[in-house]
Order: structure tokens, then C-alpha cells, then sequence
């Protein structure tokens, strides 16, 4: 049994995290709300900043039908739990998109903009991957339904881009940042289709 410690290398690319533990307990990394706060902030104003439309946008509706019944409506099985989990921050989001619109009259508007039209690009690289293209509302709602996982997932990957522009902060952070938008544009139906 030697008392030497082993020569272990660690390293991390991308704002990620190593861990190297050479004890017998495990390591928990856990984000705080107040991380996340600092990191949404300029992340929010980036996507409001870059997703401006051309015509003016309807106002803001505040729906908060159900999440379970969203849920349920879009057959949402693999997302059903992040969203879920991420249901009680929305309040900061609400805040902080708050704040901006202040500063930036509209911001709010222009930011559920911007994740609807992630999610309609979405959709429609679906819709063109089926062998048979749905045409009738019933056939779309069929195909998102069997899709939804799959489209929450793309409408992240879309929104925020995790290599670029944030350096130095860990991907754990971003990527909480990345679901609690998606359930911020899923709760005010910009992801996925309200129940009818």
C-alpha cells in the first residue's frame, strides 16, 4: 500500500468542470439560483437583441393552462421531467425578462418571438423527414406529438449555442440556462401546440 498520491491529470475544455476525487465519497455539483441569474441576464439580452421582426408583434399572452395538460397534449416523455423541475424558477425568468423589457420596451415580446420561431424552424425540418409530409392539422399534431421530445430538444440547441459566447462559464450553468428558457417558451405555448 503506498502513501503516495497517484499523479492524476484533469482537465476541462469549454467552461466544464473536473472533478478528481480520490476519496471513497461522491461529488455533487449542484448550480445556484443566483448563478443562473447572473448568467441569464446577458443571455436573455442576446437573444432578444438578435431576434427583432419585421412586423410588430401581438401581445404577450400570460398562459399558464396546465403544465401537466401541455404536457399530456404533446406526448412529452423525456422533457416531461426537466420541465417539470424547472417550472419554479419561472418567476426569476419573468423577473429578469421584466427588467429588460423596461430598459428595452418590447424585449418581452421579441423573446417569446424569438423561441416560437426556433420552434417553427423545428417543426418544419420534422415535418420534412417524414416519408409522408402531414398536411391536415390532425397529421401535424400526430407528428409533433411522436416528435416532441426530439423538438424541445432542437428548440434548445437553437435558442442558446453553447460554444460560442460563454467562456468561462461552466456548461453545467448554460445548459440549466438553455432548459429553463425552453420551459419559459413551452409554458407560454412557443414550444410545442397549447391544448385545443
Amino acid at each position: 500500500m503506498s502513501l503516495l498520491t497517484p499523479d492524476i491529470e484533469a482537465t476541462a475544455s469549454n467552461g466544464g468542470l473536473t472533478v478528481v476525487s480520490t476519496g471513497s465519497g461522491g461529488v455533487t455539483v449542484a448550480a445556484t439560483p443566483a448563478a443562473i441569474s447572473s448568467l441569464l441576464n446577458p443571455l436573455l439580452m442576446k437573444i432578444v437583441s438578435t431576434h427583432t421582426p419585421y412586423d410588430e408583434i401581438a401581445d404577450v399572452e400570460m398562459d399558464y393552462r396546465g403544465v401537466d395538460e401541455k404536457i399530456e397534449h404533446n406526448n412529452v416523455s423525456v422533457y416531461s421531467e426537466v420541465i417539470i423541475d424547472n417550472v419554479g424558477y419561472m418567476e426569476l425568468i419573468e423577473s429578469l425578462i421584466l427588467t429588460i423589457d423596461d430598459e428595452e420596451p418590447g424585449a418581452q415580446k421579441r423573446f417569446l418571438y424569438a423561441i416560437n420561431q426556433k420552434y417553427k424552424v423545428a417543426r418544419r425540418e420534422l415535418f420534412m423527414r417524414q416519408s409522408v409530409k402531414p398536411v391536415t392539422a390532425e397529421q401535424k399534431l400526430n407528428v409533433i406529438r411522436m416528435g416532441s421530445d426530439e423538438l424541445v430538444l432542437k428548440v434548445s440547441e437553437l435558442i442558446v449555442d453553447i460554444k460560442t459566447g460563454f467562456y468561462g462559464i461552466p456548461s453545467e450553468l448554460i445548459e440549466w440556462a438553455r432548459q429553463l428558457i425552453v420551459c419559459y417558451g413551452f409554458i407560454h405555448c412557443k414550444i410545442l401546440e397549447p391544448p385545443q
